[in-house]
């Protein structure tokens, strides 16, 4: 895992990736600003007509714009794993064929094409956004330990991250029903991957690379796999 990490994070400068990076990021940007956008519009539509004076004068003096902050703040880090996952989903392969191209050019896989790739990563999307959303309250809960929050939230995020990396990359060498079956059957593969990916998710700045990254260190993961796999069937 380690080796894959630091095969993974060296190639962030090669130019195929540093590609999907920007326009991956500027679409995620663009999506958070109208998401920000939304929310002071919806804050600013609140009719205060039948409140309290007291209450209505505090909210002008800019309670309500407070407001806007904190949601817009709050949906920001509950749905960045979420948006940044289903965003990177669009180019998801292109990172996956930059890393074959230049480690395994003698076992590249095939395409998946734009329908399955935003298929699979709507799916991993949606399952990120569920799990943060049910964890809420446990989050909240968490607060006054300090590090029990991200403690949570790297291990509840791990599972359905590694899962989705994996499947993507073995989606482009095996059967739709047999990429779906990989994660299950590599499973420290796929918590490691996970958890580490979740990890950097939680760290800012790192959290801007770390859908590249996990799906880089899967690539190198699973063609590790698949030799060893190779090379025992050839011992036995």
């Amino acid at each position: 895992m380690a080796a894959a990490f630091i095969l993974a994070f060296a190639q962030l400068w090669d130019a195929p990736v540093r590609r999907v990076l920007w326009r991956a990021l500027i679409v995620t940007i663009i999506l958070f600003a109208a998401l920000a956008w939304a929310v002071f519009k919806g804050i600013g539509l609140i009719e205060t007509a039948g409140w309290p004076g007291w209450l209505r004068d505090f909210w002008a003096a800019g309670a309500g714009d407070a407001a806007a902050v904190l949601l817009s703040a709050l949906l920001t880090w509950l749905g960045f794993t979420s948006i940044a996952t289903a965003v990177m989903a669009m180019w998801q392969d292109e990172i996956i064929v930059a890393v074959e191209r230049r480690y395994y050019p003698h076992a590249q896989g095939h395409a998946l094409g734009f329908g399955v790739e935003m298929a699979m990563g709507g799916r991993a999307a949606i399952r990120v956004a569920l799990i943060n959303a049910l964890l809420l309250p446990a989050y909240l809960v968490l607060l006054f330990t300090g590090i029990g929050p991200l403690i949570l939230f790297v291990i509840a995020n791990g599972w359905a991250l590694g899962r989705e990396y994996l499947e993507a990359v073995a989606a482009r060498h095996v059967s739709l029903g047999e990429s779906r079956a990989w994660p299950g059957q590599h499973k420290w593969d796929s918590w490691g991957i996970g958890f580490l990916t979740a990890g950097l998710f939680a760290l800012p700045v790192l959290n801007l690379v770390a859908p590249v990254l996990g799906a880089m260190m899967a690539t190198h993961i699973f063609h590790r796999e698949r030799e060893q796999e190779a090379k025992g069937t050839q011992g036995g």
